[in-house]
């Protein structure tokens, strides 16, 4: 990823993926995560091997485990606690596919 601005959503998900309190409660999880950023018309592809981010490309990947999409702006809303993920998937804003244990696993990053 050099050269190329990363939206503050995705900084701040590396950050807290680099976190050893979030890697911590993420221990196990080895999933792959799609996160498209609406506003932006970005994609980029995480790959999560025992709570530790593994792998981040600018890409679209058909075949991840979670798909999270979402306006760049809101996530980072979420995840500064101004904006609450219930609300915004009840109004349509965030949208969320993937396995219920996973999701409820996921939310350490958007929390």
């Amino acid at each position: 990823m050099s050269g190329d601005y990363e939206p503050t959503s995705i900084v701040k998900l590396k950050e807290k993926l680099a976190d050893p309190s979030v890697q911590k409660a993420l221990k196990g999880f080895s999933k792959t995560v799609q996160f498209s950023l609406t506003d932006l018309k970005k994609d980029y592809f995480f790959r999560i091997d025992d709570g530790k981010l593994a792998s981040l490309e600018k890409k679209k990947e058909a075949n991840a485990n979670i798909v999270v999409t979402i306006e760049d702006s809101l996530m980072v809303s979420i995840m500064n606690g101004t904006a609450s993920p219930i609300t915004e998937y009840m109004k349509g804003r965030l949208k969320i596919k993937g396995q219920i244990d996973d999701l409820l696993r996921l939310q350490k990053l958007m929390s």
